[in-house]
């Protein structure tokens, strides 16, 4: 699956196979590449961050190591700002 969130802050794409997630960022908070375990078909990071490259660069480490989906039940989704 691909996915492509552009924001004013910046892009984000992101390639998912069955077992990885492979996030490409060009932002104003990071520019490079992360990987981490796919979700599916639970929510993953950027469904958490609520589709907001800041929240998703600001709590990857925490997020990026979700693995099952009793640990996915624990994260609670992060507000996005009102524009």
């Amino acid at each position: 699956m691909f996915k492509l969130l552009i924001e004013r802050t910046g892009i984000l794409f992101s390639v998912t196979t069955k077992n990885r997630a492979y996030f490409f960022f060009l932002s104003s908070k990071l520019i490079g590449i992360r990987f981490a375990p796919t979700t599916d078909p639970f929510p993953g990071i950027v469904e958490l961050c609520g589709y907001d490259i800041e929240k998703i660069v600001e709590n990857w480490e925490r997020l990026s190591n979700v693995k099952l989906k009793t640990k996915l039940k624990n994260y609670i989704t992060f507000p996005t700002g009102s524009a």
